[in-house]
């Protein structure tokens, strides 16, 4: 048995489901939900992600931690504790630049870099429509100047005048990332 079916297994047990009240519950099939839970076949991210949702756990514990009955009556939360109880890393490494903690639904970027930790400090304030607007300007930077969503068809510009136009763009988007923070 894999980690994952083990905790279907565990978690449909706490729910106290049947196999074929959790296969309706998922909107999936009882021999695709069996299979599953016997290890025969692994499922789909749609799938993991509501089974993460209905045993209260980030979708890497799920995943990469075996759950028994006790650690479910501790549901994950979002915020991190404020007390200085020494917590256990599930997943992550500092290569990845995140972790994962055990009792937390979010995983945690991480940096030993002062600017990148400035940086995602405010990219965190932001709210999610100007995060996803600050995704597309940097795709469109690291794309050297064709925006992340053409087809190719932009001309060729010489790199002394894509770097100037991208340092400007930068800046602009600083000032913008400083304002967004103050208003949070």
């Amino acid at each position: 048995m894999t980690i994952l079916s083990q905790n279907l297994k565990t978690i449909r047990k706490n729910l106290g489901n049947t196999q074929m009240t959790l296969a309706n519950k998922l909107g999936i099939g009882f021999r695709t939900y069996v299979r599953y839970e016997a290890g025969e076949r692994d499922a789909p991210i749609s799938i993991m992600i509501k089974l993460a949702k209905l045993g209260n756990m980030s979708l890497d514990r799920l995943l990469t931690t075996e759950v028994k009955k006790p650690d479910l009556e501790i549901k994950d939360v979002d915020s991190t504790p404020k007390t200085s109880k020494k917590m256990e890393v599930i997943g992550g490494s500092l290569d990845e630049g995140r972790l994962v903690f055990k009792g937390l639904k979010n995983d945690f970027l991480i940096s030993s870099n002062s600017e990148e930790k400035k940086l995602l400090t405010k990219f965190r304030k932001m709210d999610k429509g100007k995060r996803d607007k600050f995704v597309s300007e940097i795709e469109w930077i690291l794309g050297n100047g064709r925006p992340a969503n053409s087809g190719g068809n932009t001309k060729k510009v010489a790199k002394n005048v894509l770097k100037a136009k991208n340092a400007a763009r930068l800046k602009k988007m600083t000032k913008a990332i400083k304002k967004t923070t103050v208003k949070g």
